[in-house]
């Protein structure tokens, strides 16, 4: 796992610094994997991964990529003093101004993605998915859009499968609240939508993050017809196919579910996630808000909304194939030699 520092002298060094954050979950690490993969074919690319467990480390396996795990930043420090980077990308938590100091004086160029730390200041370039509302107060180094979502090949491959979007009998509603789950709105939606009086098929998509017991959520499956729960590292993309509507959190999620193109509604899991401009009614959502004060009429409204009105579903799956999103990758690529070829003049931003 420990791979050499060996470089090709006409290939530009690129170093992508990755960290679990659980409160980002673990799709920070697949954008890193993504975008390293794409830039090995003309880089040379290093991946710096700070040791949290083997998920993370498959993460880049996975796609043939090998990081070099590290465990303090004192030791990273020693590595990237050794390298020299063209450029370094960082993803996953949010970086501490020493940290950052630390690496400034041994790369030309520094971009992170959606980081909210007070180190993302010292970025020549902060990249965000995450994006909020545009504030007077925003720092300069910032560049938010939806373009800053890196795609799976998988995801593409769902959204390329999806012949229709005409409901199915009975109408398939898929509940996945990734990245942990900390207020367990999985059982609070669940609870809800069993008291909507009508034919539905509910899954429940409880995936590896997931920090609550299911007993509570199993007794509620039992209590109703076609009602499940998939246990599954991947639980919402095997459902993606399937599934009419989704409920999901307000994080990364909702770009899942719009590359695939399927009407969404979002509940935010926590204030950060409520701050997010992505998944609101221009991008095609239907959003209610934070998740732990949401009312039984609210989540019942949304979905009935959805399922009452065609019009209303071609809409919210039009509005978020307009996004095009799936061709996000190669913009984040072109984004990313353009650093480190220094073809932007980064005092603009």
């Amino acid at each position: 796992m420990q791979n050499e520092l060996v470089t090709n002298n006409s290939k530009k060094k690129i170093a992508f610094i990755v960290e679990h954050s659980v409160v980002k979950g673990f799709y920070p690490l697949e954008r890193a994997a993504i975008l390293a993969k794409l830039l090995k074919e003309e880089e040379n690319i290093y991946i710096f991964l700070k040791q949290s467990g083997q998920e993370s480390i498959e993460i880049f396996t996975d796609l043939q990529l090998s990081p070099i795990l590290f465990d303090s930043y004192a030791e990273l420090k020693t590595q990237i003093r050794s390298l020299e980077p063209d450029l370094i990308v960082q993803d996953g938590r949010d970086t501490l101004v020493e940290h950052v100091e630390q690496l400034r004086p041994h790369c030309k160029t520094l971009v992170h993605f959606d980081d909210f730390g007070e180190g993302g200041l010292l970025a020549d370039c902060n990249i965000h998915a995450l994006f909020e509302e545009v504030r007077e107060n925003t720092a300069r180094n910032i560049l938010g859009g939806t373009y800053a979502f890196a795609v799976k090949d998988s995801l593409k491959t769902v959204a390329e499968s999806r012949v229709s979007n005409e409901l199915s009998n009975p109408p398939h509603i898929v509940v996945a609240y990734e990245d942990g789950d900390e207020n367990n709105l999985t059982y609070r939606t669940l609870r809800h939508l069993t008291q909507l009086q009508i034919p539905l098929k509910v899954t429940i998509a409880i995936d590896k993050e997931y920090k609550h017991s299911v007993e509570d959520l199993q007794m509620m499956v039992l209590s109703r017809r076609n009602t499940k729960l998939l246990k599954d590292e991947q639980a919402l993309e095997k459902l993606l196919p399937e599934a009419d509507i989704v409920i999901c959190n307000a994080n990364y999620t909702p770009y899942k579910v719009a590359t695939v193109g399927i009407p969404c509604i979002t509940a935010a899991q926590n204030e950060r996630e409520l701050n997010n401009a992505f998944p609101r009614e221009h991008h095609g959502f239907i959003h209610i808000g934070l998740g732990r004060k949401m009312k039984q009429s609210n989540i019942q409204n949304a979905v009935m909304e959805l399922l009452l009105h065609e019009a209303r579903r071609e809409r919210a799956v039009r509005k978020q194939f307009e996004l095009e999103i799936s061709d996000n990758n190669e913009v984040l690529k072109s984004l990313l030699l353009d650093f480190v070829y220094e073809r932007h003049n980064i005092a603009t931003f």
